[in-house]
């Protein structure tokens, strides 16, 4: 049975078994509320087709981390750019250039959200110590479902996502039956994990170069809807190509522990 008594996952473990599970704290009732409301203004993802299997919402967003920061961690806030996959790693939307609405001013200002994004950053930070230069990709996604029909967080079946590092926070779970987390090692068959996340800021921390991931579908439990939402936070080495911030924010705060 899972409890609000677990730790946040340890960088040492995502280095030498390519993932770790664990929980981070959650702030205070009132700047939670604020926090997990940015998921109630996510438009429809356009790119879901009917016969995809799901109903989806979400926002993205990207930042920059310069290397060499060791103290007062500055994160460079990108201009909104599409979303681009190859087929290799995800067989339904791969080689298709996706613009999502991007986050709103609101969510790189919130205290939780920096917080969060304090706490990957420093994990990843901790297992390449040679500190690269960080593109770092948030998404924000609710999926749901309604009345006797399924809704999949991860129409494209197992996959990677193509980048170093992959944080994923659940932030809400109402009505929900399934959506059980499936965690792989590249090509084999049995899952190293399994797990249906229930409470707030679970998270998962994986090396996404040598695992695979994948969520069945949710329906609902009671009542008429079912919500499941996540922030998945992607890391990538990045190159010398990326183009001039539109501002910064700080992420010399507390790391949640």
């Amino acid at each position: 049975m899972l409890t609000s008594q677990v730790s946040a996952p340890i960088a040492a473990e995502v280095a030498y078994r390519g993932w770790s599970y664990g929980r981070l704290p959650l702030p205070p009732a009132e700047d939670w509320d604020e926090f997990a409301g940015f998921w109630d203004n996510l438009p429809r993802d356009p790119y879901v087709k009917p016969g995809h299997g799901t109903v989806r919402s979400r926002r993205l967003g990207r930042l920059l981390v310069p290397g060499g920061q060791d103290g007062g961690i500055r994160a460079e806030v990108l201009p909104h750019h599409y979303f681009l996959q190859s087929k290799s790693v995800n067989s339904l939307y791969g080689g298709q250039v996706r613009v999502f609405a991007p986050l709103l001013e609101e969510t790189y200002g919130n205290g939780y959200f920096r917080s969060v994004l304090a706490y990957d950053l420093a994990t990843v930070r901790e297992i390449i110590p040679r500190d690269p230069r960080w593109l770092v990709t948030v998404h924000l996604i609710r999926t749901e479902a309604a009345g006797s029909a399924a809704s999949s967080p991860a129409p494209e079946g197992r996959h990677s996502d193509g980048h170093e590092f992959i944080a994923m926070h659940l932030i809400r779970r109402e009505s929900c039956a399934g959506g059980e987390s499936s965690l792989y090692r590249n090509g084999d068959r049995a899952p190293v994990m399994e797990r249906t996340f229930q409470h707030a800021m679970e998270t998962l921390v994986i090396d996404d170069q040598a695992m695979e991931h994948d969520v069945s579908p949710i329906t609902v439990s009671d009542g008429p809807t079912a919500v499941r939402d996540m922030m998945i936070v992607d890391f990538e080495c990045a190159d010398a190509g990326l183009p001039a911030s539109i501002g910064s924010i700080s992420l010399d705060l507390p790391v949640p522990t």
